[in-house]
């Protein structure tokens, strides 16, 4: 059928030109009925297509464009072609309008879903194209984003893993403007917003003390996490500043996204005394995805929340699946996350120039029924041994 597939190619020759980074193509069955093709000849245009770099398929989502048919220069990305169709009659757009790329990582932890879904849904409000992908490694992620054309801008969540200098590299081809979500490139040139985790922990050391609280355990996983890593700098400041303060400290080796909170509770147990009872009255708990689970994992060994031991959750204050409804939480919402990573972009459009650096998470606070008011010990400072052990980190 010479004529039904010149007409196929036409059309989809006419239907890259228009389209836009992320648009679902007409599915193989529909362009069979509307053409007359067979299925061999549908799929040799699609495969035409994805030899010249303007569609790919994926599970689930089914085939979608990556870029444009038209000529373009060097480096030319889809913002431009945006602002080229803003004169294009039926399919003209605001030269204001901006393609921007989240690269997802795929993993189990409800904020980083939360937040990309939120940001997608702040981009789209004030009319820019977004395209989400997820990867699971810096080598996947270089090999998806080898298939996808240049953004105005990325947002990349790394979540635990290394940002590779391979995988920052590839992202600069791909994008002017680079977002990370988390602090944890700093030096570069990229924006990077996140949280510096040392400023809520001694907020909730603060809390726990006007509770009465004199003998409190701070955990956190023993990664070496920018964020984390100042958090425990600010630990070992405590610890010499609070004299009236024993300050343990709970190094768990694995990742919120691992074992972590069972793990947790393993080390706790390990140190119970004859009674049952913790060496501590009070935790600052870092890293709890699951907040309900944390609490019966504790409930488990005996220890109920606030009786036995008052908790204090570092974590993000606007999600439920952390504070459970029950936690007291410090540290940031979700919301804020989105809200400055969506200003360090449009702050970068608007002023190209400018100095790259971190974007601080202004700290908050959620009141919950995890703390008691403890009786406030007779004053003196510790004896020289306390004071040696406040030190050791489990």
């Amino acid at each position: 059928m010479p004529n039904a597939t010149s007409e196929l190619e036409r059309f989809l020759d006419d239907l890259a030109r228009d389209a836009q980074p992320g648009d679902q193509l007409p599915t193989i069955r529909e362009l069979m009925r509307r053409f007359g093709a067979s299925q061999v000849m549908v799929q040799r245009a699609f495969e035409n297509l994805k030899a010249r770099g303007l569609i790919a398929s994926q599970v689930g989502r089914g085939t979608h464009f990556l870029a444009d048919g038209r000529p373009a220069s060097t480096g030319a990305g889809p913002g431009a072609r945006a602002g080229a169709n803003a004169t294009s009659g039926a399919h003209a757009r605001s030269p204001a309008v901006r393609s921007v790329l989240l690269l997802r990582r795929s993993i189990s932890i409800a904020r980083g879903r939360v937040l990309v879904e939120s940001l997608q849904r702040r981009f789209t409000a004030e009319g820019h194209r977004v395209l989400e992908v997820s990867y699971t490694d810096p080598d996947h992620a270089r090999t998806v984003l080898k298939s996808l054309p240049r953004f105005d801008a990325c947002v990349v969540q790394s979540t635990y893993k290394t940002i590779t200098i391979d995988l920052l590299a590839a992202l600069r081809e791909k994008s002017e403007v680079v977002a990370v979500d988390g602090a944890a490139l700093v030096g570069t040139d990229v924006e990077a917003v996140g949280m510096e985790w040392g400023e809520p922990l001694a907020e909730a050391i603060s809390l726990l003390q006007q509770r009465g609280h004199r003998r409190i355990a701070c955990a956190s996983t023993s990664h070496p996490f920018l964020a984390t890593q100042l958090g425990w700098r600010r630990f070992d400041s405590l610890q010499k500043a609070l004299t009236d303060v024993e300050l343990h400290a709970i190094a768990v080796p694995l990742l919120p996204d691992q074992d972590y909170a069972a793990r947790l509770v393993d080390s706790i147990k390990a140190n119970l005394d004859a009674a049952g009872q913790p060496p501590f009255t009070a935790l600052v708990a870092w890293g709890i995805e699951d907040g309900a689970k944390f609490r019966q994992l504790l409930a488990d060994i005996g220890i109920s929340v606030p009786s036995a031991l008052s908790v204090v959750l570092l974590g993000r204050t606007d999600l439920a699946n952390e504070h459970a409804d029950f936690f007291d939480t410090v540290g940031c919402s979700v919301a804020d996350q989105v809200e400055s990573l969506y200003q360090a972009i449009q702050t970068r459009w608007a002023d190209p120039a400018r100095p790259y650096g971190v974007w601080l998470i202004p700290v908050t606070r959620r009141a919950g029924q995890s703390t008691a008011i403890m009786a406030v010990p007779s004053a003196g400072p510790p004896t020289a041994d306390r004071s040696r052990a406040r030190r050791s980190r489990s």
